[in-house]
């Protein structure tokens, strides 16, 4: 393990505490508003929080980059510890947080930023990655020159229960196309290029949409999927429901480790309740 090194992201890596425990990432949250008041995400408000305050008001969250001096105060934390980090943002397609993060590095000796050109547990999966790369006792700059390409080996996908949290938030414009929820199209939305897009469109019962999205999705990654581990990522799902999803998983691919994940508030504002995603990495 090369204890020089620091592995680090933004909060809508949605990494559980267990898993920043058992692979030793640190954490830097964005901040959610809800009316005149800012939260730190996970910290100061959680994913639950955010659904009983909409349907409370009917006022949806917005959310907030991390400023440049959250960054430089994090940052400048482990350089003056000796330490090197490599420090993992969510997508620049959607957030300016990868450019914040930019400029708070700037001047700063071995802090190396990574665009993962993705959200949620697909940033986790890059990070899980390097932070591997970092007990074979990598260098910093060796990881940091292998996740540059780490984004275009990550499959990130979920589908939609509720349309008007991502309709409202603007962040995919094809989802404000698709109209309301009166024809109960299901969407399943992919990250492409670090920027969100419609793939398919579902019709029916929200539990056989996401057990066909598996099949899809998993069918068209038989022969490349790193079998390594999967998350399955849900911003609110019953226990019955989730074992269901993960039974059908492993029924069509045999992967080590299928992790569970939880939408923070970050992605939980602009994907809303009953989402679900499959991550997984190709070889």
């Amino acid at each position: 393990m090369n204890s020089k090194v620091v592995i680090t992201t933004d909060s809508p890596a949605d990494l559980s505490a267990e898993l920043e425990t058992r692979y030793d990432i640190h954490v830097l949250p964005l901040y959610v508003n809800l009316g005149d008041k800012s939260y730190r995400d996970g910290i100061d408000i959680t994913t639950p929080d955010i659904f009983r305050h909409y349907d409370e008001t009917g006022e949806l969250p917005s959310t907030s980059a991390i400023p440049i001096g959250d960054y430089e105060t994090f940052f400048k934390s482990f350089v003056d510890a000796g330490k090197e980090v490599v420090h993992f943002s969510l997508s620049s397609g959607i957030s300016s947080t990868h450019q914040n993060a930019m400029i708070a590095a700037e001047g700063m000796d071995g802090v190396h930023i990574i665009d993962s050109l993705h959200l949620s547990s697909g940033i986790a999966l890059q990070v899980i990655r390097a932070c591997e790369m970092r007990d074979e006792g990598k260098s910093a700059d060796e990881i940091a020159a292998a996740a540059v390409d780490f984004n275009k080996k990550t499959c990130t996908s979920f589908v939609l229960e509720k349309l008007e949290y991502m309709k409202k938030g603007g962040r995919c414009s094809t989802v404000a196309a698709l109209g309301a929820n009166l024809l109960s199209i299901r969407p399943c939305i992919e990250m492409s290029e670090g920027k969100l897009g419609v793939a398919r469109k579902y019709r029916g019962k929200i539990l056989d949409v996401k057990k066909k999205y598996i099949e899809d999705e998993l069918n068209a990654h038989k022969d490349d999927a790193d079998l390594s581990r999967i998350f399955i990522t849900s911003s609110s799902i019953s226990d019955a429901d989730e074992k269901e999803l993960i039974d059908k998983i492993l029924s069509i691919l045999p992967f080590k480790e299928v992790l569970r994940g939880r939408a923070g508030c970050t992605i939980a504002s602009h994907c809303g309740p009953g989402c679900t995603g499959i991550l997984f990495m190709t070889k």
